[in-house]
């Protein structure tokens, strides 16, 4: 992997592996829990934010039926119709992996290839991205300067360790504190 693809790429090449690789899938899409469309290969006749949005409602539908009749968690919702299957599989409470197959396709094959690509869709959601680290340009400050931006803080601390015990007693901050001279005065509760 090199360091200029970032998660929308990495998701792209898990789909169209997919597609790549099952020929009988003939769409596929990476959509959020709340309906919205991260990563798709689809057709021109299939509008992405429809499938997103579609693919959202029935997996809701699918978890709320499957623990209102007592099985559990959802792990897939499977629709087969006259014109093929789509298959909803979630990426490990990452996102959904949406695919359509064509008619006549092994279901099992093809409920096996997309529980692997989600199982790989749900990794690059979880990598954690590369920390950006801003170019320091070389010779920005000399060391006489460095010194001199971090003196007040190093006093402080050094002034703070030579001090003496902590006072280790906590009032809160809003709380009024009593004194020989200011009495609190009795609390009225009403």
């Amino acid at each position: 992997m090199t360091d200029t693809q970032s998660r929308s790429d990495r998701l792209d090449r898990t789909i169209h592996a997919l597609l790549s690789q099952t020929p009988e899938i003939e769409a596929a899409a990476v959509v959020s829990f709340d309906g919205l469309p991260m990563a798709s290969a689809l057709p021109p006749s299939m509008d992405e934010d429809r499938v997103a949005a579609m693919s959202a409602a029935l997996l809701a539908l699918g978890e709320r039926a499957a623990q209102g009749l007592g099985r559990g968690e959802l792990s897939q919702v499977y629709i087969e119709g006259d014109a093929g299957t789509v298959f909803l599989i979630s990426a490990d409470d990452e996102a959904v992996l949406v695919a359509v197959a064509a008619k006549g396709a092994k279901v099992g094959m093809m409920l096996y290839e997309v529980k692997r690509a989600a199982a790989q869709v749900a990794d690059v959601l979880r990598a954690e991205d590369e920390p950006y680290v801003a170019p320091v340009p070389a010779q920005t400050a000399s060391p006489a300067s460095m010194r001199a931006a971090v003196e007040p803080e190093l006093a402080y601390a050094t002034a703070a360790l030579h001090a003496g015990p902590l006072d280790t007693t906590w009032t809160p901050s809003y709380a009024p504190v009593a004194s020989a001279s200011a009495p609190l005065p009795p609390a009225a509760w009403s």
